[in-house]
């Protein structure tokens, strides 16, 4: 029977995993945590036993692949998938006003809802839509790559977009919501996004998860695996790739070291014990689904000197930032689901009082907020400097004055220093970086959201299909060679 093994637990390493144990592959699947999921883990708070995610995900509409993968593993959607009601509030900083946004199903509809949003003028609204008609005529056909060396901002511009525009919240609440990207952005990438999230009336829906996705999504992918004959190791990081004659011949593990007490995270690389470093070898091949940053800091000069994977290093990442808060008090009146547009570095809140269903029956427990955003230019703050930001930012909100720093029961900050922990930043010009799931090297492929995939755009659907993807090469490199 073939072995082959998979580096990484996030969304591409399960999927690829899951599909070559399917097949009758021999899978050992290593991951550096204890909790599986990468980029889209979550994990219970030491001191009060609550779920703390290391991002505010969701699972729109097209997620197919991903839908599909969980069923397989026994997941109900239906308990462990929350479908809010939609109704989003925008803090326009230019007039210093919350405004309503009521997404509705399917394009046409979001449409009707946009003219309705009463943070734009009427003029605003006519050169938005006419920006947007001319948009959709030219990617009729799709949207072409060369467009990635373009900024969104210079595309928008070029078309008539109005410069006030483009400052609204409204206008920068798409990108720093689902992307968390910092400064410009590829218009490729961006088109991209909207092109498939706003096909029709099914892509554009969304759900939250109900709880913490490495408990309710991906410890049960896990099982499925094993089930199937599969291995998971944890506690174990990729520290070394070796090639001879262009063939991988064997991968370094070793276990991460605990961060000391007075540390609560690491910054840049986890440090290891050569001490405790594992050399395997007995594989038939390997599917590394590590962020492009992670990947970069352990390959080899030879490694870096082949041009498939040369570009690697160079694709930009960004630092995911998080702060959960605890409160006694409740939103008052008015969605109380999703505020945009709050300013950086935190400039989304979540309330997961009703989406989780632990929370939803606590009495002792009025909010569950959960601020998401990206930590560039903000590296300096210290965890009270973001929760007093968090708080007086929202208090802004009608129906969420409440908020003050008194009745916070509880509250922890997640910064996402680590290299495993970076989200690809998708800037202008990285397309022509960015690497297949196939590798020059004989036995060796990639996958996640970052590498070339249909979708190009980084979200778990794409992670999933990367894994699969990768998953299906080497299946096709396993017959070749049986």
């Amino acid at each position: 029977m073939s072995h082959v093994v998979v580096i990484g637990s996030g969304p591409a390493g399960l999927a690829a995993a899951e599909r070559l144990a399917s097949e009758g592959v021999r899978v050992t699947l290593a991951t550096m945590g204890h909790h599986l999921g990468g980029k889209a883990a979550s994990w219970r708070d030491r001191r009060n036993g609550r779920v703390v995610e290391h991002g505010q995900h969701v699972m729109m509409g097209f997620y197919d692949q991903m839908r599909a993968l969980l069923r397989r593993s026994g997941v109900d959607l239906a308990r462990t998938a929350y479908d809010p009601d939609y109704r989003f509030i925008i803090w326009e900083a230019r007039d210093q006003r919350a405004h309503h946004l009521h997404f509705e199903d399917g394009p046409l509809r979001m449409i009707f809802e946009g003219f309705k949003y009463t943070g734009m003028s009427l003029a605003e609204k006519l050169n938005f839509f006419g920006v947007l008609v001319q948009g959709l005529a030219e990617l009729a056909g799709g949207v072409p790559e060369s467009l990635d060396d373009t900024c969104l901002s210079a595309w928008c511009l070029e078309r008539g977009l109005s410069p006030e525009f483009m400052q609204t919240a409204i206008f920068r609440c798409s990108r720093e919501a689902q992307l968390n990207w910092p400064g410009e952005i590829s218009a490729y990438t961006m088109l991209k996004t909207l092109a498939v999230a706003g096909r029709d009336y099914t892509t554009s829906q969304y759900r939250l998860p109900a709880g913490g996705m490495s408990e309710i999504w991906w410890e049960p992918v896990a099982r499925r695996v094993e089930s199937l004959g599969g291995f998971v190791r944890r506690h174990l990081k990729l520290t070394g790739i070796e090639v001879e004659d262009g063939r991988l011949v064997a991968l370094r593990l070793a276990p991460p070291m605990p961060h000391p007490p007075e540390r609560p995270y690491f910054e840049g690389v986890v440090p290891t014990d050569p001490a405790t470093e594992e050399r395997w070898t007995d594989f038939d091949a390997a599917i590394l689904t590590l962020p492009p940053a992670a990947l970069a800091e352990i390959m080899s000069p030879a490694l870096l000197a082949i041009p498939e994977l040369a570009g690697v290093p160079k694709l930009s990442t960004a630092a995911p930032l998080g702060l959960h808060a605890w409160h006694r008090a409740s939103v008052t009146r008015g969605p109380r689901t999703v505020v945009a547009g709050l300013g950086n570095p935190l400039g989304f809140v979540v309330d997961n009082k009703a989406v989780y269903p632990e929370y939803r029956d606590d009495p002792s427990l009025g909010a569950a907020l959960h601020f998401v955003g990206q930590e560039t230019g903000f590296e300096t703050d210290d965890d009270e400097t973001l929760l007093e930001r968090c708080l007086a930012s929202v208090r802004r909100i009608p129906g969420w004055e409440g908020f003050d720093r008194e009745g916070v029961l509880q509250f922890t900050v997640v910064r996402s220093r680590l290299s495993a922990r970076r989200y690809w930043n998708a800037e202008p010009g990285s397309l022509r970086h960015k690497p297949t799931a196939t590798t020059p090297v004989t036995g060796l492929f990639l996958g996640g959201d970052w590498i070339r995939t249909p979708l190009d755009f980084p979200c778990m659907e794409n992670a999933v299909r990367g894994g699969r993807i990768a998953a299906k090469h080497c299946l096709d490199f396993l017959g070749a060679n049986s």
